[in-house]
């Protein structure tokens, strides 16, 4: 996945896509926290991995949540 590093969040995405291999048999389904060029964890739920991010981070600062999948999701809206 390439990334413009200048938009919010790109760093966090870029580091997601680097690690999502290793991460995909440990924690596959689960959602991943990023922040700060770090993981701060894996949830079981998205709610779980907001509020810790918010925990984490605070609301002024930029954080990932993303579900580890093999395949990312393809949504259509009409």
């Amino acid at each position: 996945m390439s990334t413009n590093l200048d938009s919010p969040l790109a760093q966090e995405l870029a580091y997601y896509d680097s690690h999502k291999l290793e991460w995909l048999n440990a924690h596959l389904g689960e959602f991943a926290l990023v922040g700060s060029n770090t993981v701060a964890g894996f949830f079981p739920t998205y709610e779980a991995a907001l509020e810790a991010g918010v925990k984490a981070f605070g609301l002024s600062t930029n954080f990932l949540i993303k579900q580890v999948s093999e395949q990312e999701p393809v949504f259509v809206i009409y």
